[in-house]
């Protein structure tokens, strides 16, 4: 047989598969771990239990400041815009 027999192919890619197959898994399986360890819950802030109900800002003119509580329990769209 020379060194190229269909078995020993066969047998050598087979190898090198199940090798890649468990690469894989052990991949995406320490990046799920490492993604579930970053998450924090949306109600949980990580410099204390401060919301966006606690801050105040300028209105347009930047003359009266407005409390975010006002708007606690009501749909609220924020639109960042860019300004020079």
């Amino acid at each position: 047989m020379g060194l190229c027999s269909p078995g020993r192919d066969a047998n050598w890619m087979l190898a090198f598969l199940g090798l890649a197959v468990v690469h894989i898994a052990a991949t995406v399986a320490a990046e799920s771990d490492h993604k579930a360890a970053r998450k924090v819950p949306c109600y949980h802030s990580l410099t204390g239990n401060r919301t966006i109900y606690d801050y105040q800002i300028g209105d347009v003119h930047n003359k009266h400041p407005i409390n975010w509580s006002q708007y606690l329990g009501k749909v609220v769209l924020l639109v960042n815009v860019a300004s020079f």
